[in-house]
């Protein structure tokens, strides 16, 4: 699933922080990333001193996605968690909005992690249970009566009689049972809910995400790890629609070339020579996704347009200090 691993061990953490964020002390930063403790006083400090506080999308969230982990983990004891791992998704997806900048690694290990946290949550499987749970409650109830319905013969006057009391027996609490199945189904919300609140999470986060211009080749790897997640994802189907899929390969190149405008400055060369290999290989095999219209330029292509882009613009740069 990891495009390349060594991106882990060699990302430096990178950003910009914005001009009127407010310094961070040692204090504070201790304070904003203390751990979260489950209680009803340990989740009103959290939100009290951490999480409503401007300095945490200045500084942490973009950062840390540690406190969101630390919720979808702890979803894990809930007897029902369908709630309260969307309302998580939500309040974070608001404080993204707030965030001027994503770290790339940071984001990856959270995306790494969600599979084991919601899967089951984004599985269609609702109406093939419900389906089957009657089944087994019709199978089981005629087993339990058919002891007394080989005892009684349709041999007298009062058979019938018999035989009808018998099916009340049978029909009637089964009846109920199914009934209030069926009302637990139909309350319960589509998994859609948590699918789209997460996707949308997924490409507000992709948008901002910063990159070290110093790591030269890494950053292509991580966004070659962000795009395998990405599918990943999709496969597990918490990301259900492959248009939203290629949504989200849209932003992260838009994202990446932006990044390789901004720094062509700084990053060496021989990026762009790893890059234009590593695309020659057909090894991004993402890139290669049709587009929804078949004027449209793809995806690889435009990469491509970006890179000489730049290429061109170092040139230019060279020539006119000579």
């Amino acid at each position: 699933m990891i495009h390349k691993n060594h991106f882990y061990f060699l990302s430096i953490f990178f950003v910009t922080t914005p001009l009127h964020a407010a310094p961070l002390n040692k204090t504070s930063f201790e304070t904003l990333t203390r751990p979260i403790i489950f209680n009803k006083a340990g989740l009103e400090l959290f939100f009290i001193e951490q999480f409503n506080m401007p300095g945490y999308t200045e500084h942490i969230l973009p950062s840390h996605f540690g406190h969101m982990a630390h919720f979808l983990h702890f979803s894990n004891t809930i007897a029902e968690p369908y709630d309260f791992v969307l309302t998580v998704f939500d309040i974070f997806h608001t404080r993204m909005k707030d965030c001027h900048w994503v770290n790339a690694l940071s984001f990856s290990l959270l995306l790494d992690q969600l599979p084991r946290y919601i899967q089951q949550l984004c599985m269609q499987k609702e109406h093939e249970e419900l389906t089957a749970t009657i089944k087994d409650i019709l199978y089981k109830r005629f087993i339990s009566r058919f002891t007394k319905f080989s005892q009684n013969p349709m041999d007298g006057i009062n058979t019938f009689d018999t035989f009808l009391s018998t099916m009340d027996e049978v029909i009637n609490p089964t009846a109920l049972e199914i009934s209030e199945l069926v009302t637990k189904a139909t309350q319960k919300r589509p998994v859609a809910d948590l699918q789209n609140i997460v996707s949308r999470f997924i490409e507000s986060a992709v948008e901002k995400i910063v990159w070290n211009p110093h790591t030269q080749e890494d950053t292509w790897d991580s966004v070659c790890m962000l795009a395998e997640q990405i599918t990943y994802l999709h496969t597990c189907g918490i990301i259900p629609s492959s248009k939203t899929v290629n949504h989200l390969y849209w932003s992260l190149i838009y994202r990446y070339c932006y990044f390789l405008r901004s720094t062509k400055d700084i990053i060496n060369e021989k990026l762009f020579d790893y890059i234009k290999n590593d695309l020659a290989g057909g090894q991004q095999q993402w890139l290669d996704i049709p587009e929804t219209e078949e004027m449209l330029t793809p995806k690889k292509e435009h990469l491509k347009y970006v890179i000489w882009e730049c290429i061109a613009a170092i040139e230019i740069s060279k020539s006119n200090i000579l």
